[in-house]
């Protein structure tokens, strides 16, 4: 079942469950989401009233663009369970022959990649909600600056945590091709986080 269509306290549960999945990965993207609902609120709050009339075709674009990356975590935070259960399926792959030790390093090398590959689309994505915070916090509301700034911690909170699965997945990869080139995407995104993010948060604190 997904994170979608259970209730909150069902997930808590499974997370909470003594199984590795769902893990840090999934709560990362799931995190991710809710900051950027929290953007969405503060955008919405501004939308159609007096004194945000220069930021309504923002606060517009801001929404689309939201709801978007919203879904987009929320489809992350499953696919980056199954993602480490493809992993598990790897490891318990036979390998008494040389045969089966060759197709067994394969797919554990290729579950790797992509159990890499999903908490680094997280952290992008979540890099983008760290910019919609940034917009929300120029243009929504004023009297939800401080919903704008819980919106900016969580966002960097998740990006923290999917970079600690990109990371631990990249150290089991053989492909140092690979390797070099997704560890320059996850410094080149903690590097623009870690900017937005700063002048999100001036933003806000210059709100209160």
């Amino acid at each position: 079942m997904g994170v979608k269509d259970q209730t909150v306290e069902a997930y808590l549960a499974s997370v909470a469950a003594g199984t590795p999945t769902p893990g840090g990965g999934s709560v990362s993207a799931l995190v991710g989401a809710l900051a950027v609902a929290l953007t969405r609120m503060v955008g919405g709050l501004a939308v159609g009233k007096k004194g945000y009339e220069g930021s309504q075709e923002p606060l517009r674009g801001l929404e689309e663009r939201a709801e978007s990356v919203q879904r987009r975590l929320v489809a992350l935070a499953d696919e980056d369970s199954a993602a480490y259960d493809r992993v598990v399926e790897a490891m318990h792959l036979p390998k008494t022959t040389d045969a089966e030790r060759a197709a067994r390093v394969a797919a554990l090398q290729a579950a790797y990649r992509h159990a890499t590959e999903v908490p680094l689309e997280t952290v992008e994505r979540c890099v983008e909600a760290l910019e919609l915070a940034r917009q929300a916090a120029e243009h929504g509301n004023r009297g939800a600056s401080t919903d704008c700034g819980v919106a900016v911690l969580l966002a960097e909170a998740s990006i923290r945590g999917a970079s600690l699965n990109v990371r631990v997945n990249l150290a089991s990869l053989k492909d140092e091709a690979y390797r070099a080139l997704a560890e320059a995407r996850l410094e080149a995104e903690l590097a623009q986080a870690q900017t937005i993010g700063h002048e999100a948060m001036a933003l806000v604190e210059g709100r209160i």
